[in-house]
């Protein structure tokens, strides 16, 4: 029974025994690993004061490594020069290597800098045997020394340079001066002032204050020329060494006492090139295609509508896409209030059209259109037949009737006799000359029948072919009033947008 359990369970437990083989074997190359990197990290730097006597023996008496021992051998990096005396002075300058543009979402900027300091150590002083006025010591040599503790006070992130080797500069002048140069990379916040955004102009600080040393124990000054810089271009700002002002910063804190703090204060005025291109002309030429509606007919509703609607869309999306690349701040920009004006004007042209549309489909108007259209061509056509009346006199004066026909006072007929020739004339007017017999001699035709009235030959010829044609579709009747509307936005909207350009560019430019 025993055995036949032990046949069942070791086959059981051999796949657990490999998997923790297996992890033991990635934890102890991942603590090698770890351990590999911290001592590249950290490397292991023997000082002169930790050397033993027999070490120090063995170094050549004038060689300089025996003049660097002799200047170390007794040094305590822990205490600071001048204990217990007048504060260190450490004068401190900045070459900018690179400057990175500022990110307005974050409200940061990236530097890349040689980081300066020279202070005074009279323990280093070079010996009378020692004939140049300055020593050069290795990078590594820099753990065994005093320094001040220097950081970065409006700094988000830093990091040191080691390709090929670590980026630091060490110099022993003669008088104990130490000269430290170090190559950094830092990211510094800049609190942005948006209020007149894309044409503002930021101040953006770099401040180095001491960490741990008051007052009385280390003080941090500008050197002559304190920030170097070649010409720097930036995608965004314009950055000029002429604008660059420094500043003392010295800071009190509760309870620890004053902090010395030197800063630098960048002047970065932003170019507005990118924004007239990207966003203030094609929302201004938005705002232009919205107003062709106005001169688009009222009742081209399928015209009219989409063109304002991709008006208001356009100007919409674009509003979207700059508030996304921004912070989310609780002012006013200046771009936000040349968007909101542009978003406003399309939107009107918007509603200037249901407004139309209102007074299109008003009854009220609709009904005194067509009076007014009634009462026009009643005018006209009573204005027609005045001319024609006219022309008609002017013909038979010419012809020698006058206002009344010849025959009438010459033919002496009978009333049947006259109607028959009235009926006879106006069977000649219509083209049916089968009573022309009938007529008398000395009958003339003329434009006045038997009784004097007058005759239209033409308009009765006329009327008959109209009369066969199909009668045209009628137009719809459109109020003056929406045609009124469209004519006062046509100068209304332009000069409007016209007056704000000029007073929104003559504020913030």
């Amino acid at each position: 029974m025993i055995q036949r359990s032990r046949g069942i369970m070791v086959p059981a437990l051999r796949p657990l025994f490999l998997l923790l083989c297996l992890s033991c074997c990635l934890l102890t190359s991942a603590a090698e690993g770890k351990s590999s990197k911290k001592g590249k990290k950290g490397k292991q730097v023997v000082c002169p004061s930790q050397l033993s006597a027999e070490d120090l023996a063995q170094v050549p008496e004038n060689s300089t490594s025996n003049i660097l021992n002799r200047l170390m051998v007794s040094y305590d990096p822990r205490i600071r020069p001048n204990f217990q005396g007048i504060p260190v002075e450490s004068k401190v300058n900045i070459f900018i290597n690179s400057f990175g543009s500022i990110q307005e979402t974050t409200m940061d900027y990236r530097v890349n800098i040689f980081l300066r300091q020279r202070w005074n150590d009279p323990r280093l002083r070079l010996p009378t045997d020692y004939k140049s006025d300055s020593l050069t010591i290795d990078p590594n040599m820099f753990q065994c020394l005093w320094k001040p503790d220097l950081f970065f006070a409006n700094e988000k992130s830093a990091n040191f340079h080691e390709v090929t080797q670590d980026n630091i500069l060490l110099f022993i002048f003669r008088n104990g001066d130490v000269l430290i140069s170090m190559r950094l990379s830092v990211t510094l916040s800049c609190p942005l002032d948006l209020t007149l955004f894309p044409m503002d102009t930021q101040l953006c600080k770099m401040q180095l204050e001491s960490f741990g040393y008051t007052t009385s124990d280390l003080v941090f000054m500008w050197q002559s020329d304190p920030v170097q810089m070649e010409e720097i271009a930036l995608p965004q700002f314009d950055i000029k060494k002429e604008d660059i002002k420094y500043g003392n910063c010295t800071k009190f804190y509760q309870g620890t006492g004053y902090y010395t703090c030197v800063e630098v204060i960048f002047t970065l005025r932003r170019q507005v090139g990118f924004y007239l291109m990207g966003v203030y002309a094609p929302t201004l030429l938005i705002v232009v295609l919205s107003w062709l509606s106005f001169w688009i007919n009222p009742d081209a509703s399928a015209a009219r509508v989409p063109l304002g609607i991709l008006s208001v869309l356009s100007l919409s999306s674009e509003s979207m896409l700059l508030a996304s690349e921004l912070p989310k701040v609780s002012y006013v920009k200046a771009i936000d209030i040349w968007l909101i004006a542009c978003l406003l004007y399309g939107f009107s042209s918007l509603v200037e059209y249901a407004v139309v549309q209102v007074m299109l489909n008003s009854p009220r108007l609709i009904e005194e259109e067509k009076a007014k259209m009634a009462t026009k061509e009643k005018a006209l056509k009573e204005k027609e037949e005045g001319k024609k009346t006219t022309n008609n006199k002017s013909n038979n004066t010419v012809n020698g009737t006058g206002g009344t026909p010849i025959h009438v006072n010459t033919l002496q007929v009978v009333e049947t006799r006259c109607k028959k020739v009235c009926t006879s004339k106006s069977d000649l007017r219509s083209n049916d000359f089968s009573i022309v017999g009938s007529l008398p001699r000395d009958f003339e035709l003329s434009n006045f029948d038997c009784y004097g009235k007058p005759v239209e030959v033409l308009g009765v010829l006329k009327s008959q072919s109209k009369s066969n044609k199909k009668p045209p579709p009628p137009k719809p009747v459109i109020p003056a009033a929406a045609k009124r509307v469209d004519l006062y936005a046509r100068a209304l909207f332009p000069f409007s947008f016209l007056f704000f350009n000029v007073v929104y560019w003559s504020v913030y430019l």
